[in-house]
């Protein structure tokens, strides 16, 4: 996301506000996946959604940390535990995956305003894939992913 030399300071606060809050944000999917791909039965169509979920908010979160390290940042850490609520039956786990995604799109909306360059290029494609992920699960369209708009 950041080409500037590791420690140099080259975002805005405004950015790297947004940032931090997209990182706590793939943190909490993270976790949130994980568990719920643990949970599912092992080689169902939503166990194998879950996983690959997770393994994506995975590399993204990894990606955000990179981008800020490389500014000179320190990351925020991520929760011990989060509140995912009930995921006992598959529409539980549709609506706990609908709800990250929706607030992922959310923030990563934010981000896209306040940065630019490959920065802002890749929270174009995060907002992206979070906004087809809510259709994923199960979401309706909408003309901004996350509002209900």
């Amino acid at each position: 996301m950041s080409t500037a030399t590791p420690g140099t300071p080259t975002l805005g606060s405004e950015a790297v506000d947004a940032l931090q809050t997209a990182l706590a944000g793939e943190h909490a999917a993270v976790y949130a996946y994980g568990l719920l791909a643990g949970r599912l039965d092992a080689g169902t169509a939503l166990q194998a959604q879950s996983a690959g979920a997770f393994a994506s908010h995975r590399d993204r979160r990894d990606r955000l940390e990179q981008t800020l390290t490389a500014d000179g940042q320190v990351p925020v850490p991520s929760e011990p535990a989060y509140d995912v609520g009930r995921t006992d039956r598959p529409r539980d786990v549709r609506r706990v995956a609908r709800t990250i995604e929706s607030r992922l799109a959310v923030t990563w909306g934010a981000v896209v305003a306040a940065t630019d360059g490959p920065t802002r290029a890749a929270a174009v494609e995060a907002l992206t894939e979070s906004s087809a992920a809510i259709l994923a699960w199960g979401g309706r369209p909408s003309a901004l992913p996350g509002l209900g708009v």
